[in-house]
């Protein structure tokens, strides 16, 4: 039997387990109607957590300041990670998000807008937990009638990567960054605006991604391109520079060797590129 220590709010108390351990219980109404020393009504509790680590800290503090209804939404959240997706959230990562949430949604109704300037970046660096992240934004939805804007999704999806999803937070981080120069270089050698956001620039990413990833794994394409791509290579010189100037960008970042192969697999997707938003630029 759970026995009450502290009364924090109607939803929140502190209690004592059946081991004299300290545990933070959360529920609607926990709190009410009971006093120090009473027992727990258990039908009440929804989530719990225990003060060690973190939690103990500045999770703790941050934890009595979010809103009940928020953090049962949260909690539904970590529940749908759980079941679908095998990630069990630690209590300060879901405080954290708690809060998180809580901040964006006092920001929204105080018609503060929330922009993130690392959206694009964040979905190509992290697409899988930007994925799972929308669907803990549908979540929150379905639990407060509250919908955030697509912008907060990526702020979650920095969450869930601190959580543990990412299996490589930091050489993730390192592609995004990576991801960003090569869109500098491309508008800075082709002399053309990359909307990030389009099928075409993400295409053409997606493609980086995958020339990255071998060079990173020693797995770059090598042999000789027929006399087709030399051609086209030399009718293309300033598509192919831009690709050159790609290749020496991740050659210095990554400490791995770009393959001519490699630069005209880059010249290829360049074109691409190139030439529909080319195509686009000249629509009436």
């Amino acid at each position: 039997m759970r026995t009450i220590k502290k009364i924090f709010n109607n939803n929140i108390v502190n209690a004592v387990d059946e081991n004299g351990e300290d545990v933070i219980l959360v529920g609607a109404g926990v709190g009410y109607l009971t006093g120090r020393g009473k027992a727990v009504d258990e039908s009440r509790v929804e989530r719990e957590f225990h003060l060690t680590g973190l939690v103990r800290g500045g999770s703790f503090r941050v934890l009595l300041d979010i809103p009940y209804p928020v953090l049962k939404a949260v909690a539904r959240v970590a529940a749908h990670l759980q079941e679908t997706h095998g990630l069990t959230l630690t209590p300060a990562a879901e405080v954290a998000l708690a809060d998180h949430i809580a901040q964006a949604i006092s920001r929204l109704d105080a018609g503060i807008p929330i922009y993130n300037s690392m959206l694009w970046e964040t979905k190509m660096t992290y697409p899988t937990e930007f994925a799972v992240a929308l669907q803990a934004l549908e979540v929150v939805h379905t639990e407060l009638g509250r919908k955030l804007p697509l912008d907060e999704a990526g702020f979650v999806t920095l969450h869930l990567v601190n959580a543990g999803l990412s299996s490589d937070p930091h050489r993730a981080m390192t592609l995004g960054a990576a991801l960003r120069e090569i869109i500098a270089i491309v508008e800075r050698e082709l002399g053309i605006v990359v909307d990030v956001s389009s099928p075409t620039s993400t295409r053409f990413l997606t493609h980086v991604k995958f020339v990255i990833q071998r060079i990173t794994r020693n797995q770059t394409y090598s042999g000789s391109f027929d006399e087709f791509f030399q051609t086209l290579k030399a009718q293309n010189a300033h598509i192919y520079a831009c690709a050159v100037a790609i290749g020496d960008y991740l050659d210095a970042t990554f400490a791995a060797r770009v393959t001519e192969e490699e630069r005209m697999y880059l010249m290829l997707h360049l074109l691409k590129l190139h030439d529909e938003l080319d195509a686009g630029s000249r629509k009436p």
